[in-house]
């Protein structure tokens, strides 16, 4: 997949490879903050705005990664 400006006077392709490697550095980081407490309070609080209720098995997800850590 290529990413494109829609920039009418300037068109710049990012390379697959690249988008790749920024989403091997940045999506470790990003699953470490929405696993933490902080994360989830914050996604809870941004369904709450948009009146979106939990997510069918988003909570036995977490309960089971609960399970095994605990």
């Amino acid at each position: 997949m290529r990413v494109k400006c829609t920039n009418e006077k300037e068109s710049n392709v990012i390379p697959d490879d690249a988008l790749e490697a920024l989403a091997r550095c940045l999506l470790p980081t990003i699953r470490s903050y929405f696993e933490s407490g902080e994360g989830q309070r914050e996604f809870t609080e941004w369904q709450a705005r948009q009146g979106i209720e939990n997510l069918p098995g988003r909570d036995a997800e977490f309960d089971a990664k609960d399970k095994l850590a605990g």
